[in-house]
């Protein structure tokens, strides 16, 4: 390759790295100096530019050159959105939670989805950012943004059916795990209901509902703090999944699909 060849391989890599980084948990935030996330990709764009094979550019077609800067830019963004599923997961069993302890209108800044979220989403939202580092996702994520290259050539994306049910799967499954984890504070919640309404029926001096509901919130925060193990278990174990996932996407968005 020509040296202007080498510099348009490296502003590829560049755009795409951006388009994650745009994308990825924890870094995407507003928290985060767009400085520093224009550093990260310019990070990444030169550590991964020099170990790709050599490749024919067409540096001398203005069109194509804009062509293949966005298709980057969107693969990108495709890659680190799908390493925010577990995080979105998160987010829902925070969001079941606040509902069933009657916390909905404590709520704080989320710098996930930087928005106002209940306490609890926010708080199992830091829960992913410490496992996120703890697990050394970053720096899996770089290794297997490399690897990208091999699945998934420079300009070669291009939507698919294949990528609309992985997007779907994966979107089910976040509503499915967020139910699943959140299910030892929702059965709690409800059987303090239950005992209530029941001492409501045999007492109706009682006021249920001002009664009922401390107990609701300390029995729920009790279970809540003792499933944290489990809670955590569930983060990690999906977040080991991410760089397959990550690659698999990529695999997904360079297959040509062949009409019969």
């Amino acid at each position: 390759m020509t040296a202007i060849q080498s510099i348009a391989v490296w502003v590829f890599v560049m755009v795409r790295a951006s388009g994650l980084v745009m994308t990825m948990p924890v870094f995407s935030g507003n928290q985060v100096p767009r400085s520093l996330k224009v550093a990260l990709g310019v990070m990444m764009a030169t550590l991964a530019a020099p170990l790709l094979p050599a490749m024919d550019v067409k540096t001398d077609s203005l069109w194509w050159l804009i062509q293949v800067i966005f298709i980057e830019l969107t693969a990108g963004v495709v890659m680190g959105f799908v390493c925010r599923f577990a995080f979105f997961a998160l987010d829902v069993t925070g969001t079941l939670i606040a509902n069933d302890l009657g916390l909905t209108m404590a709520t704080v800044l989320n710098p996930g989805t930087n928005a106002s979220s209940p306490i609890t989403a926010t708080l199992l939202y830091w829960l992913g950012v410490v496992t996120f580092f703890g697990l050394d996702m970053h720096h899996w994520i770089l290794a297997f943004f490399i690897r990208t290259y091999s699945v998934l050539p420079i300009g070669a994306a291009h939507g698919s059916e294949e990528l609309m049910r992985n997007a779907l799967a994966h979107t089910s499954w976040i509503l499915s795990a967020g139910i699943q984890v959140a299910a030892p504070i929702m059965a709690v919640a409800f059987l303090v209901t239950w005992v209530f309404s029941m001492l409501g029926r045999a007492v109706p001096q009682m006021n249920v509902f001002s009664e009922s509901m401390p107990v609701r919130v300390l029995a729920g925060l009790f279970v809540f703090a003792m499933s944290m193990r489990f809670i955590g278990d569930f983060t990690a174990n999906y977040m080991r999944r991410i760089p397959d996932d990550f690659v698999r996407i990529a695999q997904i968005l360079g297959t040509t699909t062949t009409k019969p």
